[in-house]
């Protein structure tokens, strides 16, 4: 498993590689290198948070969308609630199984490495990684209790845990090499971020040319209350503002749900 993400997994602050590179971050003080020669462990964490004082911690508090998933009831309720309303239409037609038809084959077969980010109980990286396509999957979420989920579900389904790499991180500040992942996914999750165009920026930085993104979304007229809803146009506007050019984006709205395609 290192050996393929040797050059990928970097420093969320300051980008050095965690394991290759004789560098010393002065930033972190090597606790994300130290974290990294914990693998495999449940998973690691590498959210700057996870290295700042409490009163840090206070004061870079995430809104309440990001928050809810961090509760302990949340993930224990998540794959026993949702996938049977998801089934019904309010994610797709036929729910996560559809998802996943059209994850594998926006995908295809180039990728060694995907990336699932805000994985949530890991539902689309369980998938992947039985399909045999890929070497290595990486699941990243901000809950921790959502990570702990995702390896009680692989332990149920006897996936080993070499084959998927747990990481709590924070899609604002992703640990991984600029232009280093050939695939992302990113499921129900762009109206939970604290700040989706930032989000969406560094995911950009992280693809690799030619890379490919598949995120969804919930859409308007659901009301921005707790969580951000997006017009088709305002999802257009954040993806062309990362980066990504018309030519190579594409953005569906089915009822109040919304799917991107596109490539960097």
């Amino acid at each position: 498993m290192m050996s393929i993400t040797n050059t990928i997994i970097v420093c969320p602050i300051c980008h050095l590689n965690l394991v290759e590179l004789p560098q010393n971050c002065t930033i972190c003080l090597n606790n994300f290198r130290n974290k990294i020669t914990k693998i495999p462990e449940n998973f690691i964490d590498l959210t700057p948070e996870s290295i700042q004082t409490q009163s840090q911690k206070k004061s870079e508090t995430k809104p309440l969308r990001t928050q809810l998933f961090r509760s302990q009831i949340i993930p224990l309720l998540y794959e026993r609630i949702l996938p049977p309303i998801w089934a019904m239409g309010l994610r797709n037609l036929g729910g996560m199984e559809v998802e996943f038809g059209e994850v594998k084959q926006f995908f295809g077969n180039d990728s060694e490495v995907v990336v699932d980010i805000s994985c949530g109980s890991g539902i689309m990286a369980r998938q992947l990684i039985k399909t045999g396509k890929y070497k290595q999957v990486i699941a990243l979420d901000y809950s921790e209790f959502m990570l702990n989920e995702l390896q009680q579900k692989m332990k149920q389904e006897n996936i080993p845990l070499s084959k998927i790499m747990l990481i709590r991180g924070d899609v604002e500040m992703l640990p991984f090499a600029d232009n280093s992942i050939e695939a992302i996914y990113s499921g129900a999750a762009m109206h939970c971020w604290p700040n989706t165009e930032q989000g969406i920026n560094n995911i950009y930085r992280v693809l690799s040319t030619g890379g490919k993104l598949f995120a969804t979304t919930f859409m308007k007229p659901l009301p921005s209350i707790v969580f951000r809803f997006f017009s088709v146009d305002e999802l257009l506007n954040i993806m062309l503002k990362a980066g990504f050019v018309q030519e190579s984006l594409e953005v569906e709205k089915r009822g109040v749900y919304g799917i991107i395609k596109c490539r960097k």
